[in-house]
């Protein structure tokens, strides 16, 4: 009974923690994709990021459009996150390198599902609704088409079937398995010490 709660306080504490995560990580995305600011989805993940921010920002400024604070922040999240985890389930703490690798293998793995998702989502609506407009999927053509837009160039639509995001979908999970994959290991390797 006491490991059913423990479990689910672990959930709980993690949940709270990777949608913090995902959002803040989506502020930095729809920055560098210059997302419009009156999108509604984009005022959302702003007010819900903004008030950590504030004060980060104040001492890392943005550079070239990229939210350092933001980043550092996630950084910090991600390496909290998985330090409070390794100590309530194995009660140690971990080595500061391993949980650096680890928390930039996770925000690596995350970025590279909010593509891929994206993506998926951007596929589908166009197979259901191809000339659907509004704020979401304003989003999702501004996430995907950096990626898409240069694989269409060198494979253009066979009989008017684009392949690209299927390709791109494929490459985006080959990325998690030869880079994200061993990095994690190498991260929990370091974090614990084996």
């Amino acid at each position: 009974m006491l490991n059913s709660f423990s479990n689910a306080g672990i959930f709980l504490i993690q949940s709270i923690f990777d949608l913090y995560i995902f959002i803040l990580l989506l502020r930095v995305v729809l920055q560098w994709v210059n997302t419009d600011s009156h999108n509604p989805l984009f005022i959302l993940v702003a007010r819900l990021t903004n008030p950590p921010l504030r004060l980060i920002c104040r001492m890392i400024p943005s550079l070239h459009g990229i939210d350092f604070a933001a980043i550092i922040l996630l950084l910090g999240l991600e390496m909290l996150k998985i330090a409070f985890l390794v100590w309530l389930q194995v009660n140690t703490t971990p080595h500061f390198i391993g949980l650096i690798v680890l928390a930039f293998a996770e925000l690596l793995n995350q970025l590279i599902n909010i593509f891929f998702y994206a993506v998926i989502a951007l596929t589908i609506l166009s197979w259901i609704s191809p000339l659907a407009h509004g704020p979401l999927v304003e989003i999702l053509v501004r996430v995907s088409e950096p990626l898409i837009k240069p694989i269409r160039g060198i494979l253009p639509s066979i009989s008017g079937i684009d392949f690209s995001p299927l390709i791109l979908i494929v490459g985006l999970k080959l990325l998690t398995i030869l880079l994200v994959q061993p990095l994690a290991q190498i991260g929990a390797s370091l974090a614990l010490g084996h």
